[in-house]
């Protein structure tokens, strides 16, 4: 029987050898799968180019549409407030005169008004006074008042402005203050290239900051810094800074133009040099340029002719906010970028550019893939098709690898128990056989041993024929049981009783190695439908286990009682006990556990596995309760028979 199972079991040379069968094809099968991926792939990358560079196109025609537009607009009328979006200003450049639109967006200019100014004959005079060894104040005073009455505009602004000086000098700064304010009416007239308006609302400043009035100081200044953020002025960059400068120490805060103030006034300037060098007018009626200021790029588009050159300027927020966005629009559904400006595209990303010199727009136009979204339906669904195909390949060789690895490790688990179980029957057998043959050899001596200790040798030879006659039915049963071919005679029998006698019987053996085996049990009776023979070896079994298992401790407890409509009988020992790990196991055949096989302790590992069938045939249960150095209790579980 051995031999025909061995022939059965699929050898290990040949599971090897389906493994390679079922691995070659699957290999051939992802190669091929993964050539046809990167052929897919090339397809679908030469596709997107060729998409990316329509995308492109559509770009660069949306940008020259829109700045074509804008160009016309600049030529026809001067613009309205609101014609000019945020970020933006527009500008007309006249050779006498610039204007901008929304004012308040440009701090400072190349080109400041030609305003009037004061003559120097009028106030000789005066300043010989106001100015003399010994000066004469109320002199002085009294000529600029008479100048001020003048029909001459700047006459008139001349003559405050000294009026006011020659107050302060005086220490009558009330009056001083009233002449500047006269003076700041005066919005014609400059001062030394400097706005009279400006000039006055600073001398008051002065004034009061010379009177340390700390709070009207503060309320002048502060409108003199909204004026000039406002655009009341139309000043150069020297002048603006150095007013700005004053601001800052009479409000103690820094007043000066922001970043996007400070680009549009850049791309103003340059537009101013290029007007006035005669480039716009001579080379081309209109065009576009970037520059960049602090980084920030500045687009200018202007249309001009001989007597006047209009312009759009924009900083780097419009810039991103329109023509981006007109950019991205066209483009969709790439992803499109104007180089140096904003974010770059990915690494990685397939790209298409148009540069400056091709298009003549002001940018390097940049349009790149949008992560698959550009790519045909067909080319992904055939994409997935080929995945699940690989994945439903790579299932199979991992199924079948898995299973081919239990099957391989199974072989070799029952290879291993089966060897050491033919080495524990093999020593269990040679036990009672070297016993029978010593008392044998003592009963064969010439002299010959005494009545007394031939009747010892006897029952010690009966004892060890008894001990291998348990073994050899063991082992019968077990292979019956196994086969299912183990007849079982039920009965009406007291639990109780057949626990009592399999005890007694079991401390005649035990006793002689200094076990001391008790059965706890009352009068009731503990009626079961049971096999005797079958649950005396069952019981037999666990005792025989419990002196094995016991370690130092020579105490076993044998206890039988009902609960719960079932009647029990559990068999308890103090040993070395049973880790939750194995407790499961050790009910399967030759099954045995790692304290037993690192302590020496025979066995093979089919007392546990017959138990279970036995009580399994009984409709019972059989069950264990152990912890490492605690011992063992095991109970069987067995149907009441009222």
């Amino acid at each position: 029987m051995a031999r025909r199972r061995a022939w059965l079991r699929p050898p290990r040379n040949l599971l090897i050898l389906f493994g390679v069968a079922l691995v070659l094809p699957a290999a051939t099968l992802i190669t091929l799968g993964v050539r046809l991926l990167d052929q897919d792939r090339a397809l679908a990358r030469q596709r997107e180019g060729e998409l990316l560079e329509r995308a492109a196109d559509q770009g660069v025609r949306a940008l020259e549409q829109d700045l074509a537009a804008l160009r016309k607009r600049l030529a026809g009328p001067p613009c309205s407030p609101a014609d000019v979006p945020d970020d933006t200003v527009c500008v007309v450049l006249r050779p006498d005169r610039f204007q901008a639109v929304p004012p308040q967006r440009v701090p400072y200019y190349p080109l400041t008004p030609g305003l009037k100014e004061p003559p120097s004959e009028p106030f000789r005079e005066l300043e010989a006074q106001e100015f003399g060894e010994p000066p004469n104040f109320v002199k002085a005073l009294e000529i600029s008042r008479k100048l001020a009455a003048s029909g001459d505009a700047s006459i008139q602004a001349g003559a405050l402005l000294r009026e006011a000086r020659v107050l302060r000098a005086m220490a009558r700064p009330n009056d001083a203050l009233a002449a500047y304010n006269d003076l700041g009416r005066m919005a014609s007239i400059s001062i030394n290239g400097e706005p009279a308006g400006l000039v006055a609302r600073r001398a008051r400043c002065a004034v009061l900051e010379e009177q340390s009035r700390t709070r009207e100081l503060r309320q002048e200044a502060e409108t003199l810094a909204a004026d000039l953020r406002g655009g009341r002025w139309q000043l150069d960059r020297e002048t603006y800074l150095y007013v700005a400068g004053l601001l800052s120490r009479w409000l103690g805060s820094e007043v000066r133009p922001g970043e996007q103030e400070e680009a549009l006034a850049a791309g103003v300037a340059w537009l101013h040099e290029k007007w006035t060098g005669g480039a716009p007018a001579e080379s081309a009626s209109s065009g576009v340029r970037v520059l960049r200021w602090n980084g920030a790029p500045v687009t200018i588009v202007w249309a001009s002719d001989s007597s006047r050159a209009a312009a759009f300027v924009a900083g780097p927020r419009f810039l991103e906010a329109h023509w981006m966005a007109q950019l991205q629009k066209a483009a969709s559904p790439a992803r499109a970028y104007l180089a140096g400006v904003g974010a770059a595209p990915p690494p990685d990303a397939q790209r298409v550019q148009r540069t400056a010199a091709d298009t003549g727009l002001p940018w390097t136009v940049v349009v790149a893939g949008a992560g698959g979204q550009m790519e045909p339906a067909e080319f992904q669904a055939r994409r997935r098709n080929l995945f699940a195909g690989m994945a439903a390949v790579l299932v199979l060789v991992a199924a079948g690898s898995y299973f081919l690895w239990r099957s391989v490790n199974r072989d070799l688990a029952v290879a291993r128990l089966q060897s050491d179980f033919v080495s524990a029957v093999s020593h269990e057998f040679r036990t009672p056989l070297t016993a029978l043959r010593q008392f044998n050899d003592l009963l064969a001596e010439e002299d010959g041993p005494t009545p007394e200790k031939r009747r010892q040798y006897y029952k010690a030879q009966t004892r060890a024929t008894e001990r291998l006659h348990r073994l050899v039915e063991s082992l019968l049963d077990f292979a019956r049981m196994e086969a299912g071919r183990r007849p079982y005679r039920f009965e009406r029998l007291d639990a109780g009783a057949l626990a009592r006698d399999v005890t007694e019987e079991f401390r005649g053996e035990a006793g002689g190695l200094g076990f001391a085996v008790t059965c706890t049990l009352d009068s009731a009776a503990y009626p079961v439908a049971a096999d005797r023979e079958a649950l005396s070896r069952a019981l037999w079994n666990l005792l025989d286990n419990a002196v094995k298992y016991s370690g130092a401790s020579r105490a076993i407890e044998v206890e039988v009682r009902r609960t719960d409509g079932a009647v029990s009988i559990g068999v308890r020992d103090h040993g070395i006990g049973i880790p939750a790990a194995e407790q499961k196991r050790i009910f399967q055949k030759f099954v045995r556990g790692a304290a037993a096989r690192s302590a020496g302790i025979k066995g093979t590992g089919l007392g546990l596995a017959m138990v279970r069938h036995i009580v399994d045939a009984h409709g019972g249960k059989v069950g264990v309760t152990s912890a490492p150095g605690e011992g063992s209790a095991f109970t069987i579980a067995l149907p009441a028979k009222e």
